[in-house]
């Protein structure tokens, strides 16, 4: 796995330090006793995992040697963690920022049957709940192909994602699950009903007459509650019959005064670029606070930011970063061309960063869980998908980097660019077209080489062909019809 530069660094100039101050060193300090243990910090991380080796979260690796693992509210170990779940750690910075993880807890936000898909919209209902999937979403090694395609009505999935206040989850990670429950759901309470002791999670109606309710002051949930439902049994009017209803406000891990913290989520309880949260923290901003792909004028509710600085003595994180989540619009499915030198790969004669944040998965037969940058090699078959920095520039920044095991052909979804018909460009790769390709819009609507030459201009295509440097010819192109 990547070891992140400023640490190396940090690391080194260190060590640099100690050898000289050994060196200068005289025998009249020789019985000073032993040095005090380094100072230590305490980190709080929520976001997603991007590999392991350890793990990696939040672009920081974490020792897990001494770790404590909960998944569901029951004990665990790091083995039945995976890539794209989302999780809380808590740990310790020491020495020269090193990083130790002493508490890592996992829960998913529903469990339960698929009741509807959207293939178009890359999203399906489940508990009541729309989940959107993204080409940033990771899915398990048993759903094919990996999407929502690979899905169907019935399933019972887990999902892992981020729970915002509009009711649309955004899916980190979806799994297939056995059947037979229990079924649960994490959401916001959009309307009580404390008369007939139902409530509301968005789409999903909720009976609490024979729950056991949990931290609740007054016995049931008020509009505005994050809570856990669990149960087996949907009632004849469609009704959930919880059997257990959890407040989780204010069940995720704290930090001290001082402590350095890291939050990826959606901002909620919005007032002001000075009064918002994030995954249930208290954020303020300051004069000071560096933003990312955004400005402050940017923070709404239900936007996707990471957070990261210090915790003040009254519980509120002061931001001295926000980042807003760059959106993967780019896929790229091919060999490596070449490994370019600080790790940038070359795929399509596309340039290819890879970013402290990249999420990295094995879905070949190999299956190596600690699958990491430096396990890539020219001719290996990746699966990539990423975003365009700087826009317009053809240069590729990778959220996912995925191992696949040889395919037949490559695949290229980007920006339609320099229209010439038959020809065109995706990125800056030259795409031709033949009377053998077939056009269709989304949807799989076929549609003629004209009336694709002129919808195609300001949408996403994705094509379907064989490379043979520096053309991709083409068998299938699709158009990614955008909502607005």
């Amino acid at each position: 796995m990547k070891v992140l530069a400023s640490r190396f660094w940090m690391v080194t100039a260190s060590a640099l330090l100690l050898a000289l101050g050994a060196c200068s060193s005289s025998d009249s300090n020789k019985n000073d006793g032993p040095l005090p243990p380094p100072a230590t910090t305490g980190v709080l991380s929520t976001g997603v995992i991007t590999g392991f080796g350890s793990v990696y979260l939040n672009g920081e690796r974490y020792d897990t040697n001494d770790v404590s693992v909960t998944m569901d509210d029951q004990a665990a170990d790091m083995s039945q963690l995976r890539v794209g779940q989302y999780i809380e750690l808590k740990g310790h910075e020491h020495g020269a920022g090193d990083l130790d993880a002493e508490v890592i807890r996992y829960h998913n936000v529903l469990e339960g049957p698929i009741s509807s898909i959207d293939v178009g919209a890359g999203s399906f209902v489940a508990m009541g709940q729309t989940v959107l999937a993204t080409l940033d979403t990771v899915f398990g090694d048993d759903i094919t192909p990996a999407s929502v395609e690979g899905l169907e009505v019935g399933d019972v999935v887990e999902v892992s994602g981020v729970v915002p206040q509009d009711g649309v989850i955004d899916a980190t990670r979806i799994d297939l699950k056995p059947d037979g429950g229990p079924y649960d759901v994490t959401g916001y309470v959009s309307k009580v009903a404390v008369a007939e002791h139902r409530f509301d999670l968005n789409g999903l109606v909720v009976d609490y007459s024979t729950a056991n309710m949990e931290d609740f002051t007054t016995g049931a949930p008020e509009v505005g509650d994050l809570v856990l439902v669990k149960g087996f049994t949907f009632l004849t009017d469609g009704a959930f019959l919880a059997i257990r209803v959890e407040l989780r406000s204010d069940d995720y891990l704290t930090a001290g005064p001082g402590d350095l913290v890291e939050v990826e989520g959606v901002v909620s309880d919005f007032v002001s670029v000075t009064n918002f949260k994030v995954a249930d923290w208290k954020v303020t901003t300051t004069a000071n606070t560096e933003f990312e792909h955004g400005t402050s004028a940017d923070l709404a509710n239900d936007v996707h930011v990471f957070v990261k600085g210090v915790a003040d003595a009254t519980g509120v994180l002061v931001a001295h970063k926000i980042a807003f989540r760059e959106v993967s619009e780019i896929r790229i499915v091919a060999q490596v061309d070449a490994i370019a030198p600080y790790g940038e790969l070359v795929l399509l004669g596309l340039e290819v960063a890879t970013t402290d944040t990249t999420v990295y998965q094995d879905m070949s037969v190999l299956a190596l869980r600690d699958f990491g940058l430096d396990d890539v090699v020219v001719g290996t078959w990746l699966d990539v998908r990423g975003y365009e920095e700087p826009a317009g520039s053809g240069r590729v920044n990778a959220t996912h980097v995925v191992r696949i095991d040889p395919e037949y052909g490559v695949r290229l979804r980007g920006p339609f660019r320099d229209p010439a018909p038959p020809s065109f460009d995706v990125l800056s790769v030259l795409v031709t077209t033949s009377d053998a390709t077939r056009f269709v819009l989304e949807g799989n609507i076929r549609i003629t080489a004209a009336e694709f030459f002129a919808q195609a201009p300001g949408e996403l295509v994705e094509v379907w062909g064989a490379w043979s440097a520096p053309v991709l010819s083409t068998l299938r192109v699709e158009i990614k019809v955008s909502d607005d």
